[in-house]
């Protein structure tokens, strides 16, 4: 398949469901009190992300990640280093099959067995994997209008159930501003932001240096917003305290939503809303990491998905034992371990390679 430019709605659209689907599950990690702050703030930082990315894809015409890694580091190095890039891929795809699961479990199939949950799902994911990446995006522009309508009708609703009570976010920076700035820098950098390196994948379809740039600085300025009003949302209804403790605040928050007794558990509707982003965004996942594998092995379009798909919905089972150990891990070691290295140090690294070995077009 020829790869073709995407046009600029479907591009935004699909960078931010992509942020948004498994952030708005969990929010922002409620180890402070202040946690929608922390959302506002991870965004300056995170820009870095912009400006690496965007060197890297501006240092080599007409090359992705992929190409990259093998232009700076050198045939073998460079395919090992793309190895690793895939598998990464991979893993946090199967992550993010476990945090659906976890969502379905707990509010819409509690009897279903989770293997076959996880069988169903991977096997939708690899089917709109097949497309390429110009299916998932118009793909995302419907999800996209559902998710923003179902958030803008929690908030009204949520309102005229008289559920909405601003006091519970006080009192506002009562640890002061230092923890706020420490979570902004252990977590919410590196998740959802720092997810956006999948995208240089896509390096012809976004419209390489320039459309990376402008595209994901508006997606990532959308979700800081969006996901820090959910966060308020969530603290108005819940309190700081509950939200602390609330595996899924959001749906918790919906489940307050009573309208003469008629208009009641939203909650369901909602975890059906949020499969669609998590489904688009493993799609996502899936769909860099068969480009990977191509890259090393070759093969014809279509041939991993299925295979990859059904060994991420295994990684997703065996990965942890419980959602507990799910989310510490999540919230500590695959931060330390792969997000740093893979979405920061190894970037750049691979920029100042390319930036030494290559001037001007001319190896030095």
């Amino acid at each position: 398949m020829t790869p073709s430019k995407i046009n600029f709605v479907d591009m935004f659209a699909m960078q931010l469901v992509f942020l948004l689907s498994t952030s708005i599950i969990f929010g922002t990690p409620s180890v402070v009190p202040d946690s929608w702050l922390v959302g506002i703030i991870a965004f300056f930082p995170a820009c870095l992300f912009i400006v690496v990315y965007g060197a890297m894809l501006s240092s080599q015409k007409d090359m992705g990640l992929y190409q990259l890694l093998e232009k700076a580091w050198g045939k073998i190095i460079g395919k090992a280093f793309v190895l690793v890039y895939a598998t990464y891929f991979l893993y946090i795809a199967s992550r993010n099959i476990r945090d659906m699961v976890e969502l379905v479990m707990s509010t819409l199939l509690r009897m279903t067995p989770v293997p076959l949950i996880t069988t169903l799902f991977v096997l939708i994911v690899a089917y709109a994997t097949l497309g390429g990446i110009q299916a998932i995006a118009r793909f995302a522009s419907l999800v996209l209008c559902i998710v923003l309508i179902m958030l803008l009708t929690i908030g009204i609703l949520l309102l005229f159930s008289s559920s909405l009570i601003l006091e519970q976010m006080l009192p506002f920076l009562s640890k002061g501003i230092g923890p706020v700035v420490l979570s902004a820098f252990q977590h919410s950098i590196w998740f959802p932001y720092g997810e956006i390196v999948v995208f240089l994948v896509f390096h012809k379809e976004i419209g390489g240096a320039k459309g990376f740039r402008r595209l994901t600085l508006y997606a990532f300025l959308s979700a800081c917003l969006i996901l820090s009003v959910s966060d308020l949302i969530q603290i108005w209804t819940l309190g700081i305290e509950e939200k602390k403790y609330s595996s899924f605040a959001l749906l918790d928050a919906a489940r307050l939503i009573n309208i003469a007794n008629i208009i009641t558990r939203m909650d369901a509707i909602i975890a059906l809303i949020i499969m669609f982003g998590t489904l688009l965004k493993c799609a996502v996942f899936l769909f860099a990491c068969t480009e990977g594998l191509m890259h090393i092995f070759k093969g014809k379009t279509g041939k991993y998905n299925f295979p990859l798909a059904l060994l991420a919905g295994a990684f997703s089972i065996l990965v942890t034992r419980n959602s507990a150990e799910h989310l510490t891990e999540g919230l500590t070691y695959v931060i330390y371990t792969l997000h740093i290295p893979l979405q920061l140090i190894v970037p750049l690294l691979t920029l100042l390679l390319l930036r030494i070995r290559y001037r001007k077009g001319e190896a030095t």
